[in-house]
């Protein structure tokens, strides 16, 4: 038993054994005639020790009330910071994505941040080859080898343990006890073997439904996931999608560009030759499907017709560096960079321009040849993956990252400006039992409503941000008074008010909500969020 709660028993027993002390003690007295008259001097002295006993034991669980409401509170804050980290994770993980680091770190990276932020659990990502329709090792960095090449070529099949079931079915597949589990009937004892005792496994599917592989955690200890286990297990599912579909379509380029070098390089990309003058001297047919112009018409073309005016501007200054090279005798620098290049629709193509000298038989610099490929794909990719690194993938509000980036800017803004602004901290009430009577799905599409009636209540200046859960922040800038952030509020509740059309549900929804005013309430993020947060809990404790 803990050191305190031993004190506290023997506090306790003292105080209910004291009191039959005194009770006795005339008894015993009374047989001691020299003693009579010390007798209501010991009583007394008895009573006020028994009276100070309780008052002690009174205290004494006081505190241990107020240490256990400390012990809630520190695992409210682990909770919080061990959210912080996986998200934290998962960021590095979409950056890893965007920079085209190898799958196997990536998926590897996955499930550790998985394994740090459920201690105890261990991880693995299979990855279906369609070709057999069987699952093989992406990443298991914590499983025992042994293990893994014992479920080597595990088959996509009903039954085939729970990895194979969820690849087989396009469903989740929980086994909260192997041994038992007549998925597992096959391949219990190798399980054993690892001291494994339960495997939850979620199927990882494209955009088009396809089984791409399976996400897994396993447990030591028969166990059924939580609600919150479940959410998490379709996220990471989400994010070894992205993983794998990106990889997949960069083996599918190579493998395309490795089979078909000199056809793509002469059909997919535009080569183009230039005079000492800067006129073209050739340009390939394919430069009408990128630019929409025709060959004749794009020979005709100065190269300032060619690009954006900030890429003109790049492309003439290489030219005239280039020709400068090479009247100093040097031979023509090679140049190789990302352009703007103009659309006969009005558009603009993003395009990755190579460039290099032309040389007749004795040497002599003649001319430019250049090829321009498309990078219009790769644009998308990656404005995607930064759209992912700092956006709540479910409402498509800023998340806690570019939050905290706006707050800062804001703060040096009104920092240097003399201005001011406000910070809102917005809590739903009572939206569990939401998810608890209708289901994750109907709960989304709530956090989805809502989001989109908090941009409908501030400007287009303004970031509104989901932090996580049901929890949303709203930076308001430029503004001068309180009262401003004071109408905003009252706006938002209004618009709280109407119930939300969900499908066949109607559900209505409230919210409390906390201001903070730069800088009469903190001059750093951290200070304003404490004081919004204080206030928005002080209206939660009053409408209990």
């Amino acid at each position: 038993m803990p050191t305190h709660k031993r004190k506290i028993c023997a506090i306790w027993l003292s105080s209910l054994l004291l009191p039959l002390l005194v009770l006795h003690t005339p008894t015993l007295l009374a047989h001691e005639p020299d003693t009579l008259m010390l007798e209501a001097e010991l009583q007394q002295q008895l009573y006020l020790l028994t009276l100070a006993l309780i008052a002690v034991m009174v205290i004494s669980s006081i505190a241990f009330y107020i240490y256990r409401v400390n012990k809630k509170l520190r695992h409210l804050l682990a909770e919080l910071q061990r959210n912080e980290t996986l998200q934290q994770d998962h960021n590095q993980i979409l950056a890893m994505i965007a920079s085209d680091q190898s799958l196997t770190n990536i998926l590897a990276a996955i499930a550790l941040s998985v394994e740090h932020f459920k201690p105890g659990s261990y991880c693995s990502i299979l990855l279906l080859d369609r070709n057999s329709n069987t699952l093989n090792l992406g990443a298991a960095p914590s499983l025992p080898n042994s293990y893994n090449q014992a479920i080597a070529d595990t088959p996509a099949i009903p039954g085939a343990g729970s990895c194979g079931t969820a690849a087989a079915t396009k469903q989740r597949t929980i086994v909260s006890d192997i041994q038992t589990h007549p998925y597992w009937a096959n391949h219990k004892h190798i399980a054993a073997a690892a001291g494994l005792a339960a495997c939850w496994s979620e199927p990882i599917l494209d955009a088009q439904g396809e089984v791409l592989g399976t996400f897994a955690i396993y447990h030591k200890h028969p166990c059924e996931p939580e609600p919150s286990d479940i959410k998490l297990i379709k996220d990471i599912a989400r994010l070894a999608e992205i993983a794998i579909e990106r990889n997949h379509a960069f083996d599918a380029l190579k493998n395309s560009e490795a089979r078909h070098r000199l056809l793509a390089d002469n059909a997919s990309d535009v080569i183009w030759t230039m005079d000492l003058n800067g006129r073209f001297t050739y340009v390939s047919p394919s430069v009408e499907k990128l630019r929409g112009f025709s060959v004749s018409e794009v020979m005709q073309q100065l190269p300032e017709q060619l690009f954006t005016e900030t890429s003109a501007k790049v492309m003439r200054e290489q030219l005239r560096f280039a020709v400068a090279q090479v009247g100093q005798g040097n031979s023509f620098p090679p140049y190789t960079g990302e352009l703007e290049e103009c659309h006969k629709d009005g558009s603009t193509v993003w395009t990755e321009v190579k460039t290099s000298g032309i040389y007749d038989a004795l040497g002599q610099f003649i001319g430019v040849m250049g090829v321009t490929r498309d990078l219009t794909e790769r644009k998308k990719t990656e404005d995607m993956m930064r759209y992912l690194a700092q956006h709540d993938p479910l409402t498509g509000l800023a998340n806690r990252s570019l939050f905290s980036d706006r707050i800062d800017q804001a703060i040096k803004l009104a920092s240097r400006e003399q201005g001011s602004f406000a910070l809102l901290l917005i809590d739903l009430n009572d939206f569990k039992p939401v998810n608890d009577q209708y289901g994750h799905a109907v709960g989304d599409e709530l956090l989805c409503a809502i989001a989109q009636r908090l941009l409908e209540s501030v400007r287009d200046s303004d970031t509104v941000s989901r932090l996580g859960g049901d929890e949303f922040t709203i930076l308001l800038q430029g503004i001068h008074q309180r009262s401003e952030a004071e109408a905003v509020k009252s706006k938002i509740l209004e618009q709280m008010k109407r119930p939300f059309k969900l499908d066949d549900v109607e559900i209505a929804s409230s919210c409390c909500i906390g201001i903070a005013f730069y800088p009469d309430d903190g001059e750093t993020e951290i200070e304003l969020t404490q004081v919004a947060d204080q206030q928005m809990y002080a209206q939660k404790r009053r409408l209990k």
